[in-house]
């Protein structure tokens, strides 16, 4: 009986060890014509009976025992393919896309090598040649050869895309409200209450697959998107079981281990991106609070920061994902967690403010205040994302779940002069800053082949989504004369604001094929958005009354507070304005119908329509026309439905060479805050934004012509012009009479216009050892034009054009027309990569710069600001050291620019702000098990 039991124990292990001498070769199987995925497929190892069949989205998986296979792959009416020399070893997948031609004149097959196959990178350049859309786009390969560590670099690489302030992009030229991001094809909301778009640095690299960015509207998309619509995608079914882990340290000569930076004692938890409580709200917000010590000593006594070392930037990941073939579902799963710490330290970080003097006979820039100091943050930022998706021949069905945590800690501690313009004094000003965003996405989604024609796909798409500014606190002290206090300009202000957001949506679409020339799509959405956003004032009382011996306003508090024996001491009080406080509500419904149409062998047409009704529900309190102030509840501010053509001809000059033309119409929509009587101020530029329940949206007529040339795998040119005509653009415009103020304004008359050049080519044609040397670059230029005359800057209804004319008392010298604000005129992307695959060495040196860009508009005194061009070159070289480990070591800001913001009137240029983010050298190494 033993000896039976243990030959059948050797024989299970004999099976389970033949079964694990398995390989699988898997990938994408697509139509070179299409694009599309070829469900049903073949995949056979030549000469036997083992094969698979591609399922409806194009993908197969061949179980293999280890060794050297050929590989035919077939199709009814394609060209077979005979890949030779296929390598499988056991336990591991190996990766083959294939791209298949219609078989027109009977050629026979096609026979290549496995290794030409596996070199072609080029499977977000094949969705760009073959999509009814103009988009470009940018792989996770390219996120490694350059080494971006979040979107925010990566977008930069992009074909006609800028990106402000390191988290916002601009596409052509527009942002703000005329670019929307989504997370595989849903609408993603801002963290940010003083912007429309989503702040991409908090998206990092190693969760993603692939960015798509649309340039063109087809009606299977949102309509709200005019510059860009960026899709963020993720995998559901990797092609291989990959696991990796990877640290990386950055040092930046001018940030780290500086014994000057600033910083202040936060929560415990602020490592990983969030406040445990240490800076709530220690009061009941909606009560009145007593003017007494108790009161008072609740709120934490640290006004500024304190000096010590800073450390260096680190950061790390770990990815694990695999593909399951069992007896009825594949399965697919994604487990991926980045965490990473940034610290900030900027020297002599400088802000001025300068208004226009017309008084004398020409104008002249008159200087406000210069404030200079040194400014420290601390960002630290996690994400996880865990997919699950199971699928059969003919369906799939999946759930994504991501959530993103950031936090960031800043200090700034400068001084202010201001001069005899406003009230003239010298001021040491300090601020304490908290800012907490995070993103919960949970995602369900299918996707169906019911028959050969028709296919059905839907998407629920959850968002919980929050930016928390607990306990933001600025402290002024006044020295006049020599001595101290808070008489002139002297302050001591905290605030506590919360903004949050539920976002729900369900998509469903359907595509029907009416025949070999005729592809019919149509389908709807709803989406249903729900925000809040509060903000807490308070200020100390008796500021003139107390006695001021430091100019750190640490020894403020609690020394300084009321007390029975000091009653004209320091007290808390609250200032809280409820004006500032809104509700926002939003309902979105969209249907819309399209036909994709091959006229001919070489012309396609593309056109539908979208139908979109919104409705945009506001609480809060309004302002009268008699100054008085109500509270309403769910007041209707938008209400709209709006048709939206789309028209689109794509010709194929030949298979590797299309030409594009293609007209549509987008909308804009105010935000919330927009439509909103909100008044919000921005702690550190000082700049306050005030909203416009009246507000429009805008219309936005588009107009495209593109030539792109595919001349092999991995290389390509295009050129492309576009046109955009706008009606009720929104433009932010400043107050005449209060520099410092601006508010949403809806223009009459504005439009953009411009081309874009695109390349990437390997250099082999100039001599064989240049091979491996590859260039790229793209480059656009763009013409805006704003009609003065159609932008009101007052209250009384005047025009930028006239405030203009009225203040310099003629018309000689001003223009009637300027740049739409936020338009880059030119940018500028470049890179070479040069490869050493004997050596495993690869090197990536990439540049990007942006023109002169307008950032704030002029208005009477008010002098219009621009964004000077910042020279960013970066520069990195990766080395494995062996089959599991990789090295790499980045420089950015090579050049050690700066950036610089200036005031520009007539010939007259000035300081608005400087900040010189240095030098920052980075080191990473990667192990894949």
């Amino acid at each position: 009986m033993k000896n039976k039991t243990l030959f059948t124990f050797l024989l299970l292990c004999i099976g389970l060890s033949t079964f694990a001498q398995q390989g699988y070769l898997r990938g994408k199987i697509v139509d070179e014509t299409t694009g599309e995925a070829l469900f049903g497929a073949t995949v056979v190892k030549q000469g036997t009976t083992v094969g698979a069949v591609a399922d409806f989205d194009g993908n197969y998986n061949l179980s293999l025992p280890g060794g050297t296979h050929t590989i035919v792959f077939q199709s009814v009416g394609f060209q077979n393919i005979v890949i030779e020399d296929v390598a499988i070893e056991d336990g591991e997948s190996t990766v083959l896309e294939i791209v298949m031609k219609e078989d027109v004149q009977q050629l026979g097959e096609v026979v290549v090598t496995a290794q030409v196959v596996r070199d072609n990178e080029v499977g977000v350049m094949l969705v760009q040649k073959k999509s009814i859309n103009t988009l470009n786009g940018i792989s996770s390969a390219t996120f490694r050869k350059i080494g971006d560590s979040d979107l925010s670099g990566a977008m930069k690489r992009v074909t006609g895309v800028s990106v402000q302030g390191d988290k916002y992009v601009y596409v052509r030229g527009l942002g703000d409200r005329y670019t929307k991001t989504s997370i595989n094809g849903m609408i993603i909301p801002g963290l940010d209450p003083d912007r429309n778009d989503v702040q991409i640095d908090i998206f990092p690299t190693g969760i993603l697959e692939n960015v798509l960015v649309y340039k063109t509207f087809t009606p299977d998309l949102t309509g709200s998107f005019t510059g860009g619509l960026i899709d963020i995608q993720t995998k559901s079914f990797p092609e291989e079981k990959s696991s990796s882990i990877s640290f990386s340290l950055g040092f930046n000569p001018d940030m780290h281990f500086n014994s000057d930076y600033l910083s202040y004692k936060g929560s415990s938890t602020d490592f990983i991106g969030f406040d445990n409580g240490q800076r709530e709200l220690p009061v009941t917000s909606s009560l009145e609070i007593p003017q007494d010590n108790q009161t008072t000593n609740l709120f934490d006594p640290t006004l500024a920061g304190t000096r010590n070392t800073s450390p260096m930037n680190t950061s790390f990941s770990f990815s694990h994902r695999n593909q399951i073939v069992g007896k009825k579902f594949t399965w697919g799963y994604n487990a991926l967690f980045t965490y990473r710490n940034r610290i900030n330290y900027f020297e002599g970080f400088e802000r001025r403010r300068y208004e226009r003097d017309g008084t004398g006979e020409e104008v002249e820039l008159v200087r406000d205040y210069t404030a200079k100091g040194d400014l420290s943050t601390n960002e630290s930022l996690w994400s996880g994302l865990v997919s699950l998706a199971a699928k059969t021949q003919k369906s799939t069905i999946g759930t994504n779940f991501l959530h993103i945590q950031n936090g960031v800690s800043s200090a700034l501690d400068r001084t202010r002069s201001n001069t005899s313009l406003n009230n003239p004094t010298f001021l040491y000003n300090d601020i304490l800053t908290y800012v907490q965003r995070q993103m919960t996405n949970s995602i369900l989604f299918g996707k169906h082949q019911l028959n050969n024609r028709l296919k059905l796909s839907w998407t629920n798409s959850l968002i919980f989504s929050k930016q928390y500014e607990p306990d933001y606190r600025e402290t002024a002290i006044n020295e006049d004369e020599g001595q101290l206090g808070f008489r002139n300009g002297g302050l001591i202000n905290r605030f506590w604001r919360n903004l949050s957001e539920v976002n729900e949506s369900f998509r469903v679409d359907i595509e029907f094929v009416l025949n070999k020339k005729n592809k019919l799509k149509f389908g709807g959405t709803y989406t249903y958005r729900d925000r809040d956003f509060d903000v807490y004032n308070y200020s100390y009382g008796n500021l003139l009354t107390s006695n001021v011996d430091s100019t750190d306003p640490n020894d403020l508090l609690p020394e300084n507070a009321i007390s029975p024996e000091r009653p004209t001491g320091l007290f808390i009080q609250n200032a809280t304005d409820p004006s500032n406080a809104y509700d926002g509500k939003q309902n979105l419904t969209a249907g819309y119908l399209m036909n994709e149409m091959s006229i001919s062998d070489k012309l396609k047409s593309i056109y539908g329509v979208r139908l979109e009704t919104v409705n945009m529900f506001y609480t809060g309190v309004v302002e009268q026309d008699d100054g008085s102030q109500i509270f309403v509840e769910n007041q209707k501010t938008l209400s709209e439905a709006n048709l939206l053509p789309s028209l689109s001809l794509i010709y194929n000059v030949n298979d590797d060479m299309n030409l594009r033309a293609s007209f549509n119409k987008t909308l804009a929509r105010p935000s919330f805050k927009e439509k909103s009587e909100a008044f919000i101020a921005d702690p550190i530029t000082g700049i306050f934004f005030i909203g416009n329940i009246d507000t429009k949206q805008a219309e936005i007529l588009n107009y495209d012509l593109r030539w792109e040339y595919f001349f092999t795998p991995g290389e390509m040119a295009s050129l492309s012009f576009f046109y955009k005509d706008f009606t009720n653009h929104i433009a932010i415009v400043a107050f005449e009479v209060a520099p410092n103020q601006v508010t949403p304004r809806n223009v009459g008359s504005a439009l953009a216009y411009g081309t874009e050049i695109e390349f990437i080519k390997r250099l082999g044609f100039i001599n064989d050892r240049l091979d491996n040397l590859t260039i790229g670059g793209n480059y656009s230029y763009t013409i805006s034009k704003v009609d003065r005359t159609t932008v009101t800057v007052s209250e009384t209804g005047e025009n930028e054009f006239q405030s203009e004319v009225n203040f310099r008392g003629t018309e000689q010298g001003v223009d009637r027309y300027r740049n739409l604000s936020l338009q880059a005129p030119f940018s500028i992307n470049t890179f070479l990569n040069y490869e050493i695959p004997n050596l495993d060495l690869s090197a990536n040196l990439s540049y990007n710069v942006q023109g002169e860009t307008l950032t704030y508009i002029s208005a009477a005194r008010v002098p219009e600001v621009f964004t000077k061009p910042f020279h960013s070159l970066n520069f990195k070289v990766s080395k494995n050291i062996n089959e599991k480990s990789m090295v790499s070591l980045g420089v950015s800001n090579v050049l050690n620019d700066a950036n610089k913001l200036v005031y520009k009137s007539d010939n007259q240029e000035q300081l608005f702000s400087r900040q010189s983010p240095g030098r920052l050298f980075t080191l990473k190494y990667t192990y894949s098990f």
